[in-house]
């Protein structure tokens, strides 16, 4: 008898946690499914847009290395998700100083914070729009923003400036 209630003690452990879980992925799908990103209002120019999809990210070349080392420093370790989002900041701001739409655009998405991730796209989108040969990087920016009104109003500014820079 009493190997028969040791057990039923054993047994009942795992069962709470289990549902725990359960009921947390189920409430994560649901928002997941109820959440979109904001598609641009106004149509990018067709000849930017192809730009864009022909650049391709990698962080695998001897100085790319260096910054995949400083995003995934930046966004792992036991610390709060503030921190971790502050942290990502400033190695996107760092990589745009220094040119690396690649490393900034890399460290904006793992982001967590909408305000804040828009903040980092933001930059991105400034940066990008002030020279003609960098304007395919401000697609990024707009693909990955989650505020529609930045997106309504980027697009905007990168329409016009596409037609300043005669479709470069």
């Amino acid at each position: 008898m009493k190997n028969r209630a040791t057990r039923r003690e054993k047994a009942t452990g795992w069962k709470v946690p289990l549902l725990f879980c359960a009921l947390i992925l189920g409430i994560v799908a649901v928002t997941a499914a109820f959440r979109e990103s904001p598609e641009p209002l106004y149509e990018l120019p067709p000849g930017l847009v192809e730009q864009a999809r022909s650049i391709v990210i990698s962080l695998d070349e001897p100085e790319g290395i260096r910054w995949k080392e400083k995003i995934s420093s930046a966004s792992s370790g036991f610390a709060a998700r503030e921190s971790k989002d502050a942290r990502l900041r400033l190695v996107a701001a760092d990589a745009l100083s220094q040119g690396r739409y690649d490393a900034a655009c890399t460290a904006a998405v793992l982001i967590a914070d909408d305000e804040q991730r828009d903040a980092v796209f933001g930059m991105v989108f400034e940066s990008a729009v002030a020279r003609c040969e960098s304007l395919p990087w401000g697609v990024f920016a707009i693909r990955g923003a989650r505020s529609s009104q930045q997106v309504e109003k980027w697009s905007a500014q990168i329409n016009a400036r596409w037609s300043i820079c005669g479709g470069v």
